[in-house]
């Protein structure tokens, strides 16, 4: 099962590796990956493509449903 890192509010993010992007509330995740490309004016953009990763959504999801039915339920102590 993958691994997600916790990111807060305005942290700087290194946009060099790819990296798979999970919403907390949902769970639904994205392939996010990044490409620098010149232009023929001879400047610089920087390209961000993000894929919805269908399995890795399923395995998030799961385990946020376990953890809403397990000790994070509501009215468990």
């Amino acid at each position: 099962m993958a691994t997600y890192l916790q990111r807060y509010d305005g942290e700087w993010v290194d946009v060099t590796v790819r990296r798979n992007l999970a919403c907390c509330d949902c769970g639904l995740v994205h392939e996010e990956e990044y490409r620098i490309i010149e232009a023929e004016n001879g400047t610089e953009h920087i390209l961000k493509r993000i894929v919805r990763n269908n399995r890795a959504t399923a395995n998030k999801r799961r385990s946020l449903k376990a953890r809403k039915e397990g000790i994070f339920a509501k009215g468990k102590k």
